[in-house]
């Protein structure tokens, strides 16, 4: 849609080059074969008395001169070349290019829009052509006034050189926002596919243990089992869920933020632990009301990501979660008692990896790893204060 304007824009002034050449043309026409007063009074050659030839030769450089302004817009460098070819072909005439008005103006036009829009070389082209056909006019009429010609020049192709440099300046501005618009794509699209791990890995890896536990206890105790099972229909009908509120966030407004998830709703997030046959204690100081959504979402996601790691890799450990609300910064730490050695930080896992992600785009810090009594402790820092404006996805289509 930003194309539109801009071709509309063009299409106005290729239109508007070619009235003005017709017009022109037909100016010219009433010079020739209607002398006007400065002919008749004596300050220029008698028109009415050039043989029918000459006339007819005048009539076709008038024509080449027009020709060059209609079409000055879409071909600049031509124009100008054309426009100097028909002035110095007229300095061999009776007739200078020097007296009659269309000459010299289809020259200046030209050469002005050889400067503005020409492409590379243009500048060059529109200077020689303008000094080339007024050096000969100069010599074949016998008048050295090149102040004339140098003032007139800089008065023409002076604008025309600022013209171009606005254009240019005006094209380097659209190609940084447009190299702007593809890195936010992207950006978006990393974001998208984060939200998407944190959903599909948290709820595939909690089926994957209910599964497991329902295998173990199928002979053995079938109630059991059938619990697990249930179990694992909840995560997936949870999943679901989630993926569907995810869609609703990317088509636009009507993802509100009651939809996201919250630390409000941190219920959910406890299950897979328990599950695990875990426990966990959960602290929050502060008011969680106060922190932005953006801040919200991605502390969801950290603590979902950290407790579904503790379910995997220390079923039936004691997991700790503090949630700190300050002023500036949500803080989020999880410890747990488990085989904190077994577990490597550096593995080949993205969940570690996306943690460390998602404070980064809040401009915070993610520091994890065993702790020195054993187990595994997490902490992460997420900066909300006015400096620090990242949003997970789904905030920016809103």
């Amino acid at each position: 849609m930003a194309g539109v304007p801009e071709t509309r824009h063009r299409r106005r002034g290729l239109v508007a080059a070619a009235v003005a050449g017709v017009v022109l043309f037909a100016f010219g026409l009433a010079e020739f074969y209607v002398p006007l007063a400065g002919y008749v009074e004596g300050e220029g050659p008698d028109l009415t008395a050039l043989p029918s030839g000459w006339l007819a030769l005048l009539t076709v450089l008038l024509a080449g001169y027009c020709l060059a302004v209609a079409g000055c817009a879409a071909y600049p460098r031509a124009a100008a070349v054309l426009a100097g070819a028909c002035f110095t072909a007229q300095s061999f005439t009776p007739v200078l290019p020097e007296w009659p008005v269309v000459p010299l103006v289809a020259l200046v036009v030209a050469c002005f829009a050889c400067v503005a829009l020409g492409g590379r070389g243009a500048v060059a082209v529109g200077v020689l052509a303008y000094l080339a056909a007024l050096a000969v006019e100069n010599t074949a009429a016998g008048d050295s006034d090149w102040v004339f010609i140098v003032f007139v020049g800089l008065a023409v192709l002076g604008p025309g050189y600022a013209v171009r440099m606005r254009r240019a300046q005006a094209a380097r501005l659209v190609a940084l926002a447009a190299e702007r618009e593809a890195a936010a794509r992207v950006d978006e699209r990393l974001r998208v596919a984060r939200e998407l791990h944190d959903i599909v890995s948290h709820g595939v890896s909690v089926m994957v243990l209910q599964a497991g536990a329902a295998q173990a206890v199928l002979e053995s105790d079938a109630r059991q089992a059938h619990a697990a099972l249930d179990a694992v229909q909840d995560v997936g009908r949870d999943v679901v869920t989630e993926l569907r509120r995810l869609l609703v966030v990317l088509r636009g407004p009507e993802g509100a933020p009651d939809r996201l998830p919250s630390l409000r709703q941190l219920e959910p997030l406890l299950a897979p632990v328990r599950m695990a046959g875990g426990r966990v204690e959960v602290t929050v100081d502060g008011d969680l009301g106060a922190v932005p959504v953006a801040a919200d979402v991605s502390g969801y996601r950290v603590l979902q990501e950290a407790l579904t790691n503790a379910a995997r890799h220390a079923p039936g450990a004691t997991v700790t979660v503090r949630v700190e609300v300050g002023r500036t910064a949500l803080v989020l730490h999880v410890v747990d008692d488990g085989p904190g050695p077994a577990r490597c930080v550096s593995g080949g896992g993205h969940g570690l990896v996306g943690i460390r992600e998602r404070a980064a785009l809040f401009d915070g810090a993610a520091t994890m790893g065993p702790g020195a009594g054993g187990g595994f402790g997490l902490r992460v820092e997420l900066p909300f204060g006015p400096e620090h404006t990242a949003a997970p996805v789904g905030e920016a289509a809103r």
